[in-house]
């Protein structure tokens, strides 16, 4: 493929995407993930939000390969959605049209595959378009969801795990303060 992700913060050596965190950070890291998850799916049980996979799927691409980059969430929003949207015809136009419907759903697969070789139209198709369109269009998974509830839940990930990347940025911030006034102290 042409695009290049540069999912590697610059302090991260090569090979090493891992940082080195003591046991009792680890922890308290271990601790703050089981709340973020824990709230989020009780938060999509209290608004009846099915479907739980598909944001964190989102939360897995943006948050872990794309770092949380600000920059890149239109990308990952709306390359999650045309995957999703794309893997939905893929499921429903040959249930409607039968199995001359698989000929306009391949090329469209081409094409979205060749633009993305090509790194043409980066935003509504990338690797997240690739990601979503490769996991719903497992049998088991296009045949047990609906479409408006996989987009219902990749708004529902984009914006909980946004607010949760907002916050945790705003929190490293202040952490660097403190730490930037002791070191002068």
């Amino acid at each position: 493929m042409s695009l290049q992700q540069d999912t590697a913060p610059a302090d991260v050596g090569a090979g090493n995407h891992v940082r080195k965190l003591s046991p009792a950070m680890g922890l308290l890291t271990l601790a703050g993930a089981v709340v973020v998850v824990g709230s989020f799916v009780v938060l999509a049980q209290v608004l009846a939000i099915g479907d739980t996979w598909v944001g964190f799927l989102f939360a897995l691409y943006w948050a872990g390969l794309e770092r949380g980059n600000l920059k890149k969430l239109p990308h990952c929003v709306v390359g999650a959605a045309v995957g999703l949207t794309v893997a939905y015809f893929m499921h429903a136009l040959p249930q409607v049209m039968g199995t001359i419907a698989w000929a306009p759903c391949l090329a469209v697969v081409l094409v979205l595959v060749y633009c993305q070789i090509m790194g043409w139209f980066a935003i509504p198709i990338n690797m997240a378009t690739m990601l979503f369109l490769t996991i719903a269009t497992i049998p088991m998974i296009s045949a047990a969801t609906q479409y408006p509830k996989l987009m219902i839940s990749l708004a529902f990930g984009a914006l909980y795990f946004l607010g949760v990347i907002l916050i945790a940025k705003q929190v490293a911030r202040r952490g660097e303060r403190n730490r930037a006034v002791h070191r002068e102290i």
